[in-house]
């Protein structure tokens, strides 16, 4: 065969160093429904749902996080800001952590924290041990619960898991350490088999992402599915012997199956196909709703996007399109999500963190800067006016009643000028 060569049974060609395995073609697998298990996988792989859940994740991560003092004021000069650095994950940065944190818990519905410490240390984290922080793919977590436990009777971790496995290591399964795990939920509602994991918060639009899978299930099938696009067939008019053998063999249910199987194999739109065949029997064919014309299915996606995305407070003219809207718009609308949505979910983030590294046992906190997000700029203009406004408005109240005393009211002005997030 020259080049071509081919290997037993498999249908497996190599062309140029190229392997390809026919047998696959029209074999894409494709989950029917969102489940607790295909949860974060599906926000991977499918761009509708991954759309929000980076939205949220890309911007929070890029925000500046500092340590604050209980008055909010910035620390600079502290040893707690190992935690926000660099030196807390020798494979990540801070800002790569706080995005796989924040896709973790918007996609999966749980944040799988796991805290480095010396084996010196025989208590729990705290501030002063801990040397690292991991966030860990839900999917590759194994937890075995404690079935007998009231949730009303439980003090800590140790008392709801019996055993946690992580297959992340690249080398083996490796148990964790229960007292070094920290698992942040997203919502209240836990999955109906356990007490310590949360369901994805997808699950808000659990039927739109059922009928998004669907769409690109049927989208692919007729792409690999649809044989060839048409025959050059020999026409024969009247009955005859042969035409009686073919209604004969495609009466027969195991002849349909062999046919079928023959037309996707060698004929089709994808992968080494041949787009027309040639065939000695005269075929009759009958349309379906079998087209992506019919179909409609990018109408369908886009449909499910909005809605997808609407769960996160992410209106229809940020959702990425083919007659993608203005600027102006675009900007006006980011500046929403970050009022109702991002703005709550990077203090979400920074408060529990400040709790997981027991920084607040400390008196200090990690907080959040969101003078670089160009959408807030001009509300950081009205809090500036407003700002004025308000020590102007004391000053006239002082020069109506000189004996009033406005100094701590200037005070509490001046406490929150630039600690707005």
């Amino acid at each position: 065969m020259g080049i071509l060569s081919w290997f037993g049974k498999r249908g497996v060609e190599v062309y140029d160093d190229y392997t390809y395995d026919v047998k696959s073609i029209g074999n894409l697998i494709v989950p029917e429904k969102l489940t607790d298990k295909n949860a974060f996988n599906l926000a991977n792989s499918v761009s509708e749902i991954y759309f929000p859940v980076d939205f949220y994740a890309d911007r929070i991560s890029k925000l500046r996080f500092y340590i604050a003092n209980k008055s909010g004021r910035e620390v600079v000069n502290t040893e707690l800001n190992r935690f926000i650095t660099d030196r807390i994950n020798p494979l990540y940065s801070f800002s790569d952590l706080v995005y796989q944190y924040v896709f973790s818990l918007l996609s999966d519905g749980n944040a799988i924290n796991y805290l480095g410490v010396p084996s010196i240390y025989t208590g729990n984290p705290s501030t002063n041990n801990i040397e690292r922080w991991d966030v860990l793919q839900p999917n590759l977590v194994s937890i075995d619960e404690y079935t007998n436990q009231s949730v009303l009777n439980i003090g800590s971790w140790n008392d709801m898991i019996r055993k946690a496995y992580y297959d992340g290591s690249g080398v083996s399964r490796s148990e964790l350490t229960i007292k070094n795990m920290a698992i942040h939920n997203y919502g209240m509602k836990k999955r109906s088999s356990s007490y310590v994991l949360s369901k994805s918060p997808l699950y808000n639009a659990n039927k739109s992402i059922d009928v998004l899978l669907a769409v690109y299930s049927a989208r692919y099938n007729v792409y690999a599915n649809n044989g060839a696009a048409g025959y050059l067939s020999r026409k024969v008019s009247g009955s005859s012997g042969q035409n009686a053998a073919f209604e004969a063999a495609i009466m027969d249910g195991s002849k349909r199956d062999e046919i079928i199987q023959d037309i996707n194999e060698r004929n089709g739109l994808t992968g080494r196909k041949n787009i027309w065949g040639i065939s000695g029997i005269p075929i009759e064919f009958i349309k379906t709703l079998a087209t992506i014309k019919d179909l409609m299915p990018m109408d369908e996606t886009l449909e499910n996007s909005i809605k997808i995305a609407s769960v996160f407070q992410i209106p229809p003219v940020l959702v990425p399109r083919k007659d993608q809207s203005t600027y102006d718009n675009q900007e006006n609308a980011e500046r929403n999500v970050w009022e109702n949505g991002l703005l709550s979910m990077a203090k979400t983030v920074s408060n529990n963190l400040t709790k997981m590294f027991g920084i607040d046992k400390v008196g200090s906190q990690i907080m959040f800067d969101t003078s670089n997000v160009s959408a807030l700029t001009e509300n950081k203009s009205e809090a500036e006016d407003l700002t004025m406004k308000q020590l102007q408005n004391v000053e006239k109240l002082k020069q109506i009643n000189p004996e009033l005393d406005i100094t701590p009211i200037v005070n509490e002005i001046y406490s929150r000028y630039g600690t707005e997030d």
